[in-house]
């Protein structure tokens, strides 16, 4: 049988810690879209959850600095990326969409570590 993906218990925990990082993100909307004016031109604002859950601030990143930048900011937590224009309506859409593919993936995790075990 192919393995597709990492169906470990760790990384269901990963998935269902994805969900909460997106449900702390989600609280601070007005704070991140309060942040945006002040991104300079060729920037973008990367919002920062850490690994214990709690809201770290948000960074100006040059845009040709994304990939590096945002891997170096997240560390063991989170990272999103908002353009200037977003507003909070945007950041809890986008956060949602965040929680729900995360807890799907951890639900199907479960699915999958289900039936392995013939639990059907």
């Amino acid at each position: 049988m192919t393995n597709h993906g990492d169906y470990s218990p760790e990384a269901r925990t990963a998935a269902e810690r994805k969900a909460r990082a997106a449900g702390v993100f989600a609280e601070f909307a007005e704070v991140i879209v309060a942040a945006l004016p002040d991104v300079p031109e060729n920037h973008v604002l990367v919002a920062i959850v850490d690994e214990g859950h709690e809201f770290t601030g948000t960074h100006h990143v040059a845009t040709d600095d994304i990939v590096e930048r945002v891997n170096e900011l997240e560390g063991d937590g989170w990272a999103m990326v908002f353009t200037v224009g977003s507003g909070v309506e945007d950041v809890r859409r986008r956060t949602e969409e965040m929680a729900t593919l995360a807890r799907r993936r951890a639900e199907m995790i479960t699915r999958i570590q289900a039936r392995r075990n013939g639990i059907d």
